[in-house]
């Protein structure tokens, strides 16, 4: 079966002209008042972020300073139109270079003045490196299909494997809010919600994020209310299928990558130096998904037709966020898994494999695995589905070797509070002893408040506490796990 629980809902998407555009913030108009490339303001209009696209942003800055913009098929540089024929559909600022791409999907490239023949840098970059593999030794008691050693593609200076910068401790036990969404979340004070974070003994805050304009409200507002002693974790949701740009269309892969990369890359600017970001939030279980055949553990139980889709998503989120974090500050999560038994979906994304067979596609590449887990799941180290049976922990750290967060778990509302208490008191308990057993390096509680339409929270809707607040409070107390340095 699957877990039934609340899924992080999406927000409306917006995003603001001068976010968007990753530069100075002004117009080509504006920027440009002579039209001219020779008489533009470098120091007032700073080059983009690399992996800016138009759409969703607006104008793009050069390194030279230029404006560019697209208006109705048309590339302006500095105020000049650049292509006569009016078939462009996207701009995009990679690496130094300014390309283009038409509704024939032919790409150009920018260089001594005029447009050049070229290809999307973004799939060659992600090409570039050979996969590594490991052979781990199995260790459940029914192996998953296809949940093969992972391997790395992403470019050699932005692989996980090149880190050697260190970053903020990661804290152990988190929460999950959403001020976002609105609610409770939005309407008490932000020291009240950071006060009860303290009293319950959590430091960490995973907060969902749709937007440039949602990071903007995080960094102005959200960050500085919790304060210092209160550290956001973002999961960072660019849904291929939001995209404005497509008007309705089917995502590409492409496009995926295009659209998560221009928000990643913002988000990275803005959230400079946070421990750990999170890419997406159970594309598992998309609407647009055919549903997932089996538990999940074979890549061959998913859609072939949207996986290609989320995997564009993760792997510009992941890209967009290392172009601008280079020494690997922060770390990087990005499965996007609803947990339980799909470890056919994170196979899939870290060997480059997909439900129809085929391999050899573009893969992810992690820092850590994130996983979610509900109460109604059962124990996740002896795990009962239809497949068999599955110690969750040893399997993801026998086949991956990399350090698990579980970014959700609780306590479900259809069972009695004696048994979500009993729930909390048995998993509380075992997920501090995984740390030095299976590398779990966090766990963090869905959720602070009940919302109208579900009641995980530890808190009513009238702000109370409920009683697994204090079985929670207390179990984290009588359970003490120090932060993970990296």
């Amino acid at each position: 079966m699957l877990v039934q629980r609340k899924f992080i809902g999406l927000s409306a998407l917006c995003l603001s002209l001068a976010a968007c555009g990753g530069g100075g913030g002004g117009s080509a108009s504006d920027a440009n008042v002579a039209g001219s490339a020779t008489n533009v303001d470098i120091a007032q209009h700073p080059a983009s972020v690399s992996g800016s696209v138009i759409p969703p942003a607006t104008s793009i800055n050069d390194s030279s300073g230029a404006v560019w913009t697209l208006n109705n098929g048309v590339v302006f540089r500095a105020g000049q139109t650049t292509n006569s024929a009016g078939t462009a559909t996207l701009v995009l600022w990679y690496a130094g270079k300014m390309y283009m791409s038409n509704s024939a999907n032919v790409w150009s490239v920018w260089s001594n003045n005029s447009w050049a023949t070229s290809t999307d840098p973004r799939v060659a970059a992600a090409a570039v490196a050979a996969p590594a593999t490991t052979t781990p030794a199995a260790t459940t008691t029914a192996t998953p299909a296809a949940a093969a050693a992972p391997a790395t593609t992403s470019t050699p200076a932005v692989s996980a494997a090149t880190s050697t910068s260190t970053g903020p401790a990661i804290p152990f036990y988190g929460i999950n809010g959403h001020y976002v969404q609105g609610g409770l979340s939005t309407s008490v004070p932000l020291s009240t919600q950071a006060a009860s974070l303290a009293d319950l003994g959590v430091t960490n805050f995973r907060q969902d994020m749709y937007s440039t304009q949602d990071i903007d409200t995080f960094v102005s507002t959200v960050i500085p209310g919790l304060g210092s002693k209160v550290q956001v974790q973002p999961v960072i949701i660019a849904n291929p299928y939001d995209d404005p740009s497509l008007n309705g269309a089917t995502p590409t892969e492409a496009s995926a990558y295009a659209y998560a990369y221009t928000i990643s890359a913002y988000a990275a600017t803005k959230l400079a130096g946070i421990p750990v970001v999170e890419f997406g939030n159970e594309y598992d279980l998309d609407s647009h998904n055919a549903p997932i055949a089996s538990d999940g553990e074979s890549i061959t139980d998913y859609d072939n037709s949207t996986f290609p889709i989320w995997r564009g998503s993760l792997r510009g989120a992941e890209d967009g966020w290392r172009s601008v974090d280079t020494g690997h500050v922060t770390k990087v999560i990005a499965n996007a898994t609803s947990g339980w038994l799909h470890f056919g979906f994170l196979a899939g994304l870290m060997n480059g494999t997909q439900p129809d067979g085929s391999t050899g596609h573009p893969t992810i590449s992690p820092d850590i695995i994130q996983w979610h887990w509900y109460q109604d799941g059962g124990d996740f180290e002896n795990a009962i589905g239809t497949s068999g049976t599955y110690n969750v922990l040893a399997t993801l750290k026998s086949t991956y070797n990399l350090p698990i967060i579980f970014t959700e778990i609780g306590s479900s509302p259809d069972q009695t509070t004696a048994s979500q208490q009993t729930y909390i008191t048995k998993t509380i308990a075992e997920l501090a002893a995984a740390k030095a057993t299976y590398n779990v390096i966090g766990a963090t509680w869905y959720e602070l408040y009940d919302y109208p339409n579900d009641a995980f929270g530890v808190l009513t809707s009238a702000t109370a506490q409920k009683a697994t607040y204090s079985t929670l409070k207390s179990m984290i107390s009588a359970s003490p796990v120090a932060a993970t340095a990296h």
